[in-house]
């Protein structure tokens, strides 16, 4: 159980996670559990990727150990290329653990692909970056792989997914995209989602782990030391929201027992 979050944003994209994962059945949990992995887990030379998922750590840690090892060979041109790699590697999870490979296990990438060609003459030309959802294989035989979604603005995963897209639906519309904000936004956009979702949520909990990555291929994990500082900042700025609608409430009782009054 966990909550993910993937923003798009003008300068990049953002993936961020928090750390808990429970044992339901001792009773235990974990707050130190790796969630969100950069390129160094990967060693691919023409992307720059990052990996987070859902389920068990072991089950995502194992993803991508696959992930690494279909995708040493291949010259990937197109984020979707690194996104069918992905597909495969769920599909080669399926037939090998079967029905160990918990149905909540889901992924999501952020990918930047170096040598993206050229367009022609006349065509628009491919995006560099790309975040995506893959889901794992359905339980029919017929489909042996994962499915890999794109996405054009935002996503959530989880148990905490619900509450984060809600959340995200309060502050974005067509009239105000994911796409108008600036990296610095995404983040503390992406902190204070994972961050409200962790109060809440009892499978969700730990540091929040996030990595940013630019239009022009720079990967940056945040450490936990400014993550902490931007929380505590938004924390009171949230408080000077919540007073802003007890005087907006406040304001509307006085002006309704106003006109009741004559």
């Amino acid at each position: 159980m966990t909550v993910v979050v993937g923003l798009l944003c003008k300068d990049g994209l953002v993936v961020a996670s928090d750390s808990q994962e429970s044992d339901d059945e001792v009773g235990m949990k974990r707050l130190d559990v790796m969630k969100v992995y950069g390129t160094d887990k990967f060693d691919f030379t023409d992307v720059e990727m990052i990996l987070t998922g859902t389920g068990t750590s072991a089950h995502i840690g194992r993803a991508v150990e696959i992930i690494s090892e279909k995708g040493y060979a291949p010259h990937f041109t197109l984020p979707r290329h690194v996104a069918d790699i992905v597909e495969d590697s769920l599909g080669d999870m399926r037939d090998r653990y079967g029905e160990a490979l918990e149905e909540d296990l889901e992924l999501m990438i952020g990918v930047y692909c170096k040598n993206c060609p050229p367009a022609e003459e006349g065509e628009k030309p491919e995006p560099k970056l790309a975040l995506y959802n893959i889901y794992a294989p359905g339980e029919e035989e017929t489909q042996k792989v994962g499915v890999a979604e794109r996405v054009e603005d935002y996503s959530a995963m989880g148990s905490g997914g619900l509450f984060a897209r809600y959340l995200l639906n309060r502050l974005y519309d067509e009239s105000h995209p994911t796409s108008a904000l600036t990296m610095d936004e995404a983040v503390k956009e992406a902190v204070y989602v994972i961050e409200e979702v962790t109060k809440v949520d009892l499978w969700c909990g730990g540091p929040t782990q996030l990595i940013c990555l630019t239009n022009d291929g720079k990967l940056e994990r945040k450490q936990p030391a400014e993550i902490l500082k931007i929380a505590a900042e938004l924390t009171k700025l949230d408080q000077q929201v919540k007073e802003s609608q007890r005087q907006l409430f406040s304001k509307q009782s006085a002006s309704q027992k106003s006109k009741d009054q004559q």
